[in-house]
């Protein structure tokens, strides 16, 4: 029974890229690939790094599935949507293919686990054209089992291939690092993120509002896979519409008006009351580390966008432009590097602090206590 027979497949798994061309984000990474590959410049061994849920181990599959395709090498293999996909291509794509072999170094870091699998590389392959060991979270093996890779890694048989990612290449030894193509993948932006969630619910048929995929993006924090597991979450919740509101009440997080709240409590002459913002705040039951986390955004944003100008291409920057433009104006570049300051010590004391609120609130009277007198530009 398929699972779409079976019930609700997640968005993340559904939308999973099958080929080079459905990656976000990565095109550096895509085009040396896509070049080494038409070119037959094929490397033993290949290294994938970068923060979680940006497309390492799905980029894995996609080379496995490039270099075993029944129709030869290519930049384009099969999708499972394909009338004419080839059965490795499809026995990949599934997990099943017994000439890609994927490990968890996580859970397999004892030597005895690595000299077992290297044990295997003598044997051809049984059905593709080559064996590949896709080594998963690679920095998690121990120093012996580092060394027993090292040596069928320098000098691996012509039809072994060897993908390893990490999300900490720093663990990984000088000696293996040397003998790997390494590809830094890079954390994907806010518009990035919210484009693609606006084009998976339009396929779904899902109502989406905008600013719903850009809170949720902003959420994912760089990874693709985290937005859309968060994306079926605020599905459920708003009973198969993704809104805004449903986002918000999903994250616990404060809206943008409530960092605008904040801010207003730092002008001159403020009219806000700060027993009214922290009431507000308390309603909502944020979680409020993630507050924080967008607040310290928020201030490297304004900061950036002082620095740029308003006429600049700040795609990369996830506050709203409506922010940016507010507020830009009224605080000085000193005062945004105190807050900024400030409000990441007030990070460190929420790991400590007994209450999350009484940690945030205190963050807030020190960014009043210490807001420097003249905070105007000009």
């Amino acid at each position: 029974m398929s699972l779409q027979e079976s019930g609700y497949e997640a968005l993340a798994r559904k939308y999973r890229p099958q080929t080079f061309d459905d990656v976000v984000g990565q095109e550096h990474v895509i085009a040396a690939l896509k070049n080494s590959f038409e070119n037959n410049r094929i490397h033993h061994a290949y290294l994938l790094t970068g923060t979680r849920g940006i497309g390492k181990t799905t980029i894995a599959r996609i080379i496995a599935k490039c270099l075993e395709c029944e129709g030869g090498i290519t930049v384009n293999p099969h999708t499972q949507d394909d009338e004419n996909c080839c059965s490795i291509c499809n026995a990949i794509a599934n997990g099943n293919f017994p000439d890609v072999i994927e490990i968890d170094a996580a859970s397999q870091t004892k030597v005895d686990d690595t000299r077992v699998l290297l044990e295997n590389t003598q044997y051809p392959p049984m059905q593709g054209r080559f064996k590949i060991y896709i080594i998963d979270e690679v920095h998690m093996l121990s120093s012996s089992s580092f060394n027993a890779l090292l040596k069928t890694l320098e000098e691996p048989p012509a039809y072994v291939k060897f993908i390893l990612a990490t999300t900490d290449p720093q663990k990984i030894p000088a000696t293996v690092l040397s003998r790997c193509l390494q590809f830094q993948l890079k954390a994907l932006s806010v518009q990035q993120i919210a484009s693609r969630i606006v084009e998976i619910t339009k396929r779904e048929g899902i109502a989406c509002e905008k600013e719903a995929s850009v809170v949720i993006a902003r959420a994912a924090r760089g990874s693709m896979r985290d937005a859309l597991s968060l994306c079926d979450q605020a599905i459920a919740l708003g009973n198969g519409v993704l809104s805004r509101v449903s986002a918000e009440q999903m994250l616990g997080e404060s809206s943008d008006s409530m960092i605008c709240n904040i801010l207003e409590l730092l002008k001159l002459n403020s009219q806000v009351s700060l027993e009214d913002v922290l009431n507000k705040i308390k309603d909502r039951s944020p979680n409020y580390k993630n507050l924080l986390d967008t607040l310290i955004v928020t201030l490297h944003d304004l900061a950036l966008y002082q620095m740029l100008g308003q006429n600049s291409e700040n795609n990369f920057l996830s506050t709203p432009e409506e922010t940016l433009s507010t507020y830009a104006r009224v605080f000085s570049p000193e005062a945004l590097q105190l807050y900024y300051q400030i409000s990441l010590q007030g990070l460190e004391e929420l790991k400590i602090a007994s209450d999350g609120s009484i940690a945030f609130e205190m963050t807030v009277l020190r960014l009043i206590a210490f807001t420097p007198e003249k905070k105007k530009i000009g």
